[in-house]
């Protein structure tokens, strides 16, 4: 009888064990990883304030700012957050606005005044792959931060001001962040 008895309860106790779920691997690029929880955050909390897209065929999601206007007066480069939620990835694009100068290379000169001098210097996006646009975005990002003075090469050979007003540099700022969020930087 206690034979039986002990056979029973070990198999109860197996009965009742479960295997736990395997852990998904990423295998991507850690920089653009997303994680359940910020995920959620983002779709829950911040997504609210941005419009969405989804192109047909794909399994990305774009987020663009519902501040950022549209026109062809003067140039608008808004940031847009790709989710790529079936990789668990998140990426950062600029999109145009309707503008008739923007060049295929998108150069910003930036530029700095001190009380006793003037620094300056440029931005460029040449390739516009997702790696070169995310380190665009984090140079723009830290020169909005600094307060520097944005201008964009035009078509004419122009350089006509970008981000120069406080509602641009909120936008700009507001989408940077959520990305970063989004992706775990900070």
């Amino acid at each position: 009888m206690k034979k039986i008895w002990f056979v029973v309860m070990v198999l109860l106790v197996f009965v009742n064990c479960e295997t736990p779920e395997p852990q998904k691997v990423f295998t991507g690029d850690k920089q653009f990883r997303t994680t359940d929880p910020s995920r959620l955050r983002f779709l829950n909390v911040r997504a609210a304030y941005y419009y969405r897209e989804r192109p047909q065929h794909t399994k990305l999601d774009i987020y663009k700012l519902r501040k950022f206007s549209s026109g062809k007066d003067k140039p608008v480069l808004a940031p847009v957050i790709v989710n790529n939620w079936m990789k668990d990835e998140a990426y950062l694009f600029f999109e145009n606005n309707t503008y008739p100068y923007f060049k295929d290379t998108i150069t910003i000169k930036w530029i700095e005044e001190t009380d006793s001098t003037t620094n300056s210097g440029f931005y460029e996006l040449a390739l516009k792959t997702k790696h070169d646009q995310y380190e665009f975005g984090g140079k723009l990002y830290e020169s909005i931060q600094k307060g520097h003075d944005l201008f964009l090469k035009n078509t004419k050979n122009e350089f006509v001001p970008i981000y120069d007003n406080g509602k641009e540099r909120s936008a700009f700022r507001t989408t940077i962040r959520d990305y970063y969020r989004l992706t775990e930087v900070y």
